[in-house]
């Protein structure tokens, strides 16, 4: 899947439509399509471990600190508490990627070595607030929404879901919230990939993107992270549930 990012930070990256990319594509590569994957695994790794174990943490808090709580708001709380310290994990390798991805970088150390010339040690970090502004909306609107639909899917069908059923509604809740979190998307793309050294903030790049592009600037590359982030819902979503369910009925048996 991360060609189909890299595609996507490209486009947000630049003036370039998505069309106009794929007719570049002969000239990007395949080596190129792939560029940034090392900080993608370890961030995603790194910070998928913390935010799963925050969550359930949280969710434990507070169904015994506050039993009252709608499971909704239980869900939203627990998500936004795992989503700023997995995210804050996450982000140097983020910064890494992405410039990586947009062809600014040919390598991790030149990457390494050329933010840390440029802005110091702060380049790791740029985009902090536009990548939270995007995760920690993207987490809460997906694990609301893969709650709220499998709950209506259940109602439709009066029946529980099969596990092929449950990675469907998570996939789709994932691609969903990723559509709507695209211009905070866009605007950490801008912000990451800026020239060296340009001081940059969210409320200038979005008026310059809305002033150049217009409103559809805020959500270039909509459908290529739709497709990229759907699988990941699935796996995040549905995938930990199935296997914390699979993991429950073993410990049953063996009870």
């Amino acid at each position: 899947m991360h060609p189909i990012d890299t595609m996507k930070t490209r486009v947000q990256a630049s003036t370039l439509s998505f069309p106009e990319l794929i007719s570049k594509l002969p000239q990007i590569g395949l080596k190129g399509l792939y560029r940034g994957s090392i900080p993608a695994i370890l961030g995603q790794f790194s910070s998928h471990g913390l935010r799963t174990g925050i969550f359930e943490a949280s969710k434990l808090v507070l169904i015994n600190v506050a039993p009252t709580l709608p499971d909704i708001q239980v869900q939203s709380i627990a998500s936004f508490c795992s989503t700023i310290l997995g995210t804050a994990v996450r982000i140097p390798c983020e910064v890494l990627k992405q410039r990586l991805q947009a062809g600014i970088f040919d390598n991790v150390g030149e990457a390494i070595v050329g933010t840390l010339r440029q802005d110091g040690p702060k380049g790791f970090f740029r985009g902090t607030g536009a990548t939270l502004c995007r995760e920690v909306p993207f987490y809460v609107a997906g694990l609301s929404l893969y709650g709220e639909a499998k709950k209506a899917t259940q109602s439709l069908l009066n029946r529980d879901l099969e596990p092929w059923e449950t990675v469907v509604v998570g996939a789709l809740s994932g691609g969903l919230a990723a559509v709507i979190t695209t211009p905070f998307d866009v605007m950490k793309t801008r912000m990451m990939t800026a020239p060296q050294g340009v001081p940059v903030s969210m409320q200038m790049v979005a008026f310059s993107i809305l002033r150049q592009e217009g409103p559809l600037g805020l959500f270039k590359g909509a459908v290529p992270r739709f497709f990229w982030i759907a699988p990941l819902g699935a796996m995040n979503f549905a995938g930990y549930e199935l296997a914390k369910k699979a993991m429950d009925k073993s410990d049953q048996m063996d009870g």
